[in-house]
């Protein structure tokens, strides 16, 4: 049977008003949503030329998703606009960009609800990142089959036992239900990012 939770607690702010200044040379992590499917190709040496571009530095990408790693060039909060705009001039779409301080992103593998599962299956054990507080966390996710899913903040968790790829619990039912466009990383992606935004920390 199909599980949900929710993580209550006090985690580091990710509204946009609550980036502090003294973060702008703390790596963030930018996250870039809906690339590289259905003719949205963004290469990976484009991201870090546009990043780079916009005065970043210690730039890297991780395989070919849409995950950047850089320390900014100025307050923390601009990075996502930024990229974004850029994005935009340089490849003639929009390309929604999530960002998350090291901070941040430290808390959310910090609070992660499923350890087993990251331990013995981290594939089919996926987060999903909004571009703001969900507007609910009361979904019910068992009429998908056996996901189990958690939410917590700005970040929702859901373990897939079954496998990702033919499930009906997507991206878009979690968008519709918590009123928010995000994007989903599974877990190994995840630990590889966080290890990359250490590296430049």
């Amino acid at each position: 049977m199909a599980s949900l939770g929710y993580l209550g607690g006090t985690f580091p702010a990710h509204d946009v008003g609550a980036w502090c200044e003294s973060e702008g040379m703390s790596p963030v992590i930018a996250l870039l949503r809906a690339v590289n499917v259905g003719g949205r190709t963004v290469k990976s040496a484009q991201l870090r030329e546009v990043a780079e571009s916009l005065g970043h530095t210690q730039v890297t990408t991780y395989v070919n998703s849409g995950n950047i790693v850089l320390v900014p060039s100025g307050a923390a909060s601009a990075v996502g606009p930024g990229l974004a705009e850029a994005l935009v001039a340089e490849l003639g779409f929009d390309v929604p960009v999530v960002t998350r301080s090291l901070t941040q992103w430290d808390a959310i593998v910090q609070r992660l609800p499923y350890p087993d599962e990251a331990s013995s299956d981290p594939s089919h054990l996926v987060l999903y990142c909004w571009d703001g507080a969900p507007a609910g966390t009361d979904f019910d996710p068992s009429p998908y089959g056996r996901e189990r899913v958690a939410f917590a903040g700005h970040e929702t968790y859901a373990y897939y036992p079954d496998g990702i790829g033919r499930s009906k619990l997507t991206l878009p039912v979690l968008e519709k239900a918590t009123g928010r466009p995000g994007t989903a990383r599974n877990w190994n992606t995840v630990l590889a990012l966080q290890r990359l935004a250490r590296e430049r920390a």
